[in-house]
């Protein structure tokens, strides 16, 4: 299925170059290889392990990286939202991305009104995030389970983006001057 005409991907294809931006201005004179293709095409690290990127850094080692963008409006809850279970409920039910995280870091950031930019944005270091959820209780100790009956029936968890700051690889407030 090719899904180029849907909104979202469009809006996804918006705001790549400036999560670009981003990781050139965190990891200077890195280089980065989108993961993401069609169904078929797609890499088997996104496919099976939720790595969206690879970034090359300059001294010739990687990071893998998995990528959320919101729209702007999506600030007024300030949560990064966990993705649990596919078709939740459903005959169709799979793990989510929760079960295959496998990247190294996660990019979750949210847009300016014009969506040219992230007007706020985390890098989180997935090994202490997934440490942080299993000391904290879980992603229920953390978070509110909800469902999103609009796309594919998938469960997540939206957990308060400040509760997370323990595990921040970085976040916006480091680069733009705000505290």
């Amino acid at each position: 299925m090719d899904f180029q005409h849907l909104d979202t991907t469009q809006f996804q294809q918006r705001m790549k170059p400036a999560a670009a931006r981003i990781y050139e201005s965190v990891f200077h004179g890195c280089v980065i290889r989108d993961l993401r293709g069609k169904e078929k095409d797609a890499h088997i690290l996104d496919k099976e392990f939720a790595v969206d990127m690879l970034l090359y850094l300059s001294c010739g080692q990687w990071l893998s990286i998995q990528e959320k963008y919101r729209r702007h409006d999506a600030m007024k809850f300030m949560d990064f939202t966990q993705e649990y279970m596919n078709a939740d409920g459903t005959v169709y039910e799979s793990p989510g991305e929760w079960f295959k995280l496998g990247a190294q870091l996660y990019f979750y950031g949210w847009a300016n009104e014009e969506e040219t930019e992230f007007e706020k944005w985390v890098i989180l270091d997935i090994p202490k995030y997934k440490w942080f959820v299993e000391f904290s209780g879980g992603l229920d100790a953390l978070g509110q389970k909800r469902f999103n009956a609009k796309h594919g029936k998938a469960s997540f968890y939206a957990i308060p983006i400040m509760r997370l700051e323990p595990v921040f690889f970085t976040d916006y407030r480091k680069h733009s001057g705000q505290q």
